[in-house]
């Protein structure tokens, strides 16, 4: 009785390479002034439309709110804060994972990029999201959506979007 060995999958370094540029890329854009005043300002657009009164201060990259209580807290939009060092490190993880897998490196790209989006809307919203949180129900909760829910929800978008990626390219391979 034999048994047919397996053929080793060669990494495609060079797929891997071309989607590491395009990591670096983005998370050279990511942590631009530019970026952080872009998304502090979409930010200050959709709690307008939740109702939540608002100050950006450009140069500083601020979000002033007046919190239900009377409060006047000013939010930072930093790389730090807005969750983009998460998307950068998502970025450079599928390089060097999904990257390095059999398949098209267009469907790779497709992909990566389709993730990237995902990842900065996310972020975008998870931003609004814990200020309004602050607005309504005080610093008490912001703190802990802020530092305790959104890694949860970031992990889970991470962990989502990496598993899509490797299921795209498992049923190209076996198409």
């Amino acid at each position: 009785m034999t048994h047919a060995v397996p053929e080793k999958e060669k990494p495609a370094f060079r797929h891997a390479i071309v989607q590491a540029s395009l990591a670096l890329l983005v998370a050279l854009s990511l942590t631009s002034g530019h970026t952080w005043d872009l998304i502090a300002r979409m930010s200050v657009n959709i709690l307008g439309l939740a109702g939540v009164q608002t100050e950006y201060v450009a140069p500083q990259f601020m979000i002033y709110v007046g919190l239900l209580d009377g409060t006047v807290v000013g939010f930072q939009v930093l790389v730090e804060c807005s969750g983009l060092i998460t998307l950068v490190v998502f970025t450079f993880i599928s390089a060097f994972t999904v990257g390095l897998l059999r398949g098209s490196l267009k469907t790779k790209l497709s992909w990566f990029i389709l993730s990237v989006g995902v990842g900065f809307a996310w972020n975008l919203s998870r931003l609004a999201s814990v200020i309004a949180v602050a607005f309504n129900f005080g610093l008490d909760a912001f703190s802990f959506v802020h530092y305790v829910l959104a890694p949860t929800v970031d992990f889970a978008w991470i962990v989502s979007l990496w598993a899509l990626g490797m299921s795209w390219l498992k049923r190209e391979g076996s198409a």
